[in-house]
């Protein structure tokens, strides 16, 4: 037991040692290979549901497949993306943790979003966002700050229509959350977000203020602070 549950957690420092080390720096291809492996090392455990490391099992793979689906959105493959997501949603069940589902509900809202199925995608958030909603842990408020930097960002893009004076109340919200909490790569994305829709409202200064703050809190990022959307 103890020797399964140390395989599962190197299989997790790799997933996260790839993130730092080639997804976040854009190196798409070479991480999608390490997130591929990992995935086989993880089914190839053989752990059948009995088994008191089952959850956890499920849990690194739901990671693992949600950080595949972020990357195949990268390059231009919603379908293959969307197909994954049928099974990271069914790891994070499988895990039985509330916040490992409410992250790949997110995950897989954007994957529909992006595919053009509008309606499910939001739906999805929607449930995403009850799930964060009842609680007041960290993880808690992380999902639920990055469901409203999410819903700023797929409005600045023109995914969901909302007003820019809209998306400014939204990405608001998000910083008043994330601030607290000190989650510093949220609160960057949070003021990026808003800048962008002060941009369209001619909002010169504002603009200004929030790129200086988007500045400011880039450079507190460490690959501790939290895994990335």
């Amino acid at each position: 037991m103890v020797e399964v549950s140390e395989r599962i957690k190197a299989m997790e420092s790799q997933i996260e040692a790839a993130l730092w080390d080639s997804e976040v720096h854009e190196d798409l291809e070479k991480a999608l290979i390490v997130y591929e492996d990992a995935e086989s090392k993880l089914e190839a455990l053989g752990i059948d549901a009995d088994n008191p490391a089952y959850p956890e099992q499920q849990r690194v793979l739901s990671y693992c497949l949600m950080r595949q689906g972020n990357i195949l959105r990268q390059l231009k493959k919603p379908q293959e993306a969307l197909e994954l997501g049928k099974r990271e949603i069914a790891a994070a069940r499988a895990a039985g943790d509330r916040i490992t589902l409410g992250r790949s509900l997110m995950s897989n809202g954007t994957n529909l979003i992006v595919a053009g199925k509008m309606d499910q995608g939001l739906n999805l958030l929607d449930d995403a966002q009850q799930v964060f909603a009842k609680g007041d842990s960290y993880d808690h408020k992380q999902g639920l700050g990055w469901f409203w930097i999410l819903q700023a960002d797929l409005a600045n893009a023109g995914l969901i229509e909302k007003e820019p004076t809209e998306v400014i109340e939204i990405a608001t919200r998000a910083l008043e959350i994330l601030t607290p909490i000190e989650n510093w790569p949220g609160v960057a994305r949070g003021y990026s977000a808003r800048s962008i829709a002060r941009k369209k409202l001619g909002d010169v200064e504002g603009v200004e203020q929030d790129r200086q703050a988007q500045k400011v809190y880039q450079s507190k990022i460490n690959p501790e602070d939290e895994r990335a959307s």
